[in-house]
């Protein structure tokens, strides 16, 4: 056979069965679609995708389903490139573009959501999905309204508990102590629309040994089946009666909703067998429990049909009758419902009604609302920001009346869904005092410079010490203070002189209780210092004296010493010249030679009280450096004003420390031993 034939024959027969195959597993996308198999339908799109043979319209519409499969498996965020693609490639589906701006929200594009829905309204032909599109475009617009909210929330993940897996649905009991939750922790079996593992029911105990840590364990069989979700428990005030969800194995046989169950506290501490609750609907989803205040009422989310019903999923109520069973179903309706989803009801003890919901205006996905009433009058407020973000936020609950807990699946999380705490500082009033200091080193002149890597140590009344600073950015340095005290500050710098440390009063600062805003409030107060160049610094040291024509140190000239033995020791960085100066009597070389013993004699002393001799030098002038000219002291009448006359020659006669250098080396010994003391 001709070889170009042969590979001519070779090549159509590899694409025949390169395009049967990407038609193949188009196929069983379908079908694992239809089944609402949403992992397994995405994995069998895009491996059609892969490969070569679907026509554009096909490849359009496997684009449309993988999107699509990740919005009904929860992950919204992830469809966005799906939709974009197939509405580039021409889908016929004209829900695309309806969805693709509920992804484009997930995601903070707004604009581009903006942009879809409008499309939407314009050329779509499902009345209820135009409605929820105009709804959409209203929401959005008010978004700027929501984002400038001041709120006082306080946000922390709970990452003792959470994991890589998901955790939601918080519940508390015991005061706090317990709290039960749902997660999907590994497991053999995964659910084929998500891809993970079935959820189950878990109960959480806190230790107290740090914030959050606890233990963990997974309620007992009688809960928790292998091969279903077990979710979202609510339990009444003695914590004997629990209501939790149940269904959707994923499964083509089997629980295709999810439904209520009962299940009560036997007396040995075991469950009973959970129960069907009437208020079920065969046909619909009803999840989300929880009970009112006074425990009479049962709220719970449903996409029931019903002739009340908004859309989506729906918050109703059911009372308990007179038999103890829960009857008298009614859809709470407007303002709560929605066209969108509403779920995930809440009522604190004040009788505060909380939910979560995509049909009002929200961030991205699911957000947190409060309902507020004013006389007969209802109005539904989003909770705003850091409480809601782009991402599903929902069940929230609370621990006290200023601690609450809530989920989300937002990004910096430890997994999927994550259970975060708040804290309400609306309910709390709190005064920061802050001191905003500035450090500056004053060279020769008095020319003052900004003084970056000084060490600050702060020291209250007591004692003890508040902070430890080093100054950056132009010698500024901050902390948080106390308010009704005064306070040390102690600085080092390897080029300046440690001298005496700095006071700074908060005495009279504290700012009353009524004058404080919610949450957070912040009080600032200046401190600037000035420290002295060390190089070139001239230290003068009076009252040192000699007897006549002598040399030798008497014991008032040690005590003055010795307060320069203590100078040298705080700051071991200097060196220094001892200079001995006399006045302007005499001649010059007798007076130049007593001066250079008096000063020798000075240096001696001490060296000899532990001081380096390579330290310091012994410098005599004599009359050479007066301070005080002889023309200025002969105005002076040394017969009437003899007092006067002596005291300008005493100021001649005088002995000063300059610094000569610094030794580098002892940085570090200076930062180490003097500024930790």
């Amino acid at each position: 056979m001709n070889k170009v034939v042969l590979l001519t024959i070779l090549v159509a027969s590899f694409l025949f069965q390169a395009c049967n195959s990407a038609k193949k597993q188009f196929t069983i996308g379908k079908k694992k679609y239809d089944q609402g198999e949403y992992q397994l339908a995405i994995e069998r799109y895009q491996q059609s995708l892969s490969k070569k043979g679907l026509k554009r319209d096909e490849m359009a519409s496997a684009n449309f389903m993988i999107a699509e499969s990740y919005r009904k498996s929860n992950r919204i965020h992830e469809a966005e490139p799906f939709y974009k693609k197939a509405i580039g490639q021409n889908v016929q589906d004209e829900e695309a573009s309806f969805y693709y701006g509920y992804a484009l929200k997930a995601n903070s594009n707004y604009e581009g959501a903006i942009a879809q829905f409008n499309n939407y309204i314009n050329n779509g032909k499902n009345f209820n999905l135009i409605n929820r599109a105009k709804n959409e475009v209203e929401n959005l617009k008010v978004l700027e309204n929501i984002i400038a909210k001041k709120n006082y929330f306080k946000v922390e993940n709970v990452d003792k508990l959470n994991s890589k897996f998901a955790e939601f649905s918080p519940f508390f009991l015991n005061k706090g102590n317990k709290l039960y939750y749902t997660a999907n922790h590994e497991s053999e079996k995964v659910h084929t629309a998500s891809g993970q593992g079935f959820t189950d029911i878990y109960e959480y105990v806190f230790d107290g040994a740090s914030k959050f840590s606890g233990q963990s364990k997974i309620l007992s069989e009688e809960i928790n089946t292998k091969d279903a979700h077990e979710a979202t428990p609510i339990f009444t005030k003695d914590g004997r009666t629990m209501i939790f969800s149940r269904g959707n194995n994923g499964s083509r046989k089997g629980a295709q909703n999810v439904d209520l169950f009962i299940a009560t506290l036997e007396k040995d501490g075991t469950w009973s067998e959970p129960k069907l609750l009437p208020l079920n609907d065969a046909n619909a989803w009803d999840g989300s429990p929880a009970f009112s205040i006074d425990g009479r009422k049962l709220y719970f989310a449903s996409d029931r049909e019903h002739p009340d019903a908004k859309g989506g999923n729906d918050i109703y109520v059911a009372t308990k009758d007179s038999k103890g069973e829960w009857a008298n179903i009614k859809n709470i309706g407007a303002p709560i419902n929605t066209p969108g989803d509403d779920m995930f009801p809440y009522e604190d003890t004040k009788g505060n009604f909380y939910f979560s919901s995509t049909g009002h205006p929200s961030f991205g996905f699911l957000d947190l609302f409060k309902v507020e009433k004013k006389g007969e009058e209802l109005t539904v407020q989003n909770m705003g920001k850091p409480l809601n973000s782009n991402f599903d936020d929902f069940a929230i609950t609370f621990k006290d009346s200023i601690v609450g807990y809530f989920c989300s699946n937002r990004t910096g999380g430890e997994g999927d869904d994550d259970i975060y705490e708040f804290t309400d500082f609306s309910m709390i009033r709190l005064a920061h005092y802050i001191v905003d200091g500035n450090l500056s080193m004053k060279k020769k002149g008095d020319v003052l410079v900004p003084l970056d890597g000084a060490l600050v140590k702060i020291v209250n009344q007591k004692g003890d010490t508040i902070a430890k600073l080093t100054t950056k950015d132009g010698g500024k340095f901050s902390t948080e203070l106390e308010a009704e005290q005064v306070y040390t500050i102690y600085t080092e710098h390897d080029e300046c002189l440690k001298e005496k440390p700095f006071k700074f009063s908060m005495i009279g600062k504290k700012v009353a209780f009524d004058k404080l805003q919610p949450g957070d409030n912040e009080f600032h107060f200046p401190f600037s210092g000035d420290l002295k160049e060390a190089l070139g610094a001239i230290i003068r040291v009076n009252n040192i004296y000699y007897d006549f024509n002598k040399s030798d140190i008497r014991p008032d000239a040690a005590i003055i010493l010795d307060t320069m033995v203590m100078f040298l020791n705080d700051n071991p960085n200097i060196t220094v010249e001892l200079g001995s100066h006399t006045d302007t009597r005499g001649k010059p070389d007798y007076n130049r030679n007593l001066s250079q013993k008096r000063a020798q004699s000075a240096v001696d002393y001490i060296i000899s009280k532990g001081i380096p001799k390579e330290r310091i030098v012994a410098k005599g002038y004599g009359k050479d450096k007066p301070l005080i000219l002889d023309a200025e002291i002969n105005k002076v009448n040394k017969n009437t004003q003899k007092e006067l006359f002596e005291k300008l020659h005493e100021k001649n006669r005088r002995t000063e420390f300059r610094v000569t250098g610094l030794l580098k080396d002892k940085k570090a010994q200076l930062i180490q031993s003097n500024f930790t003391k």
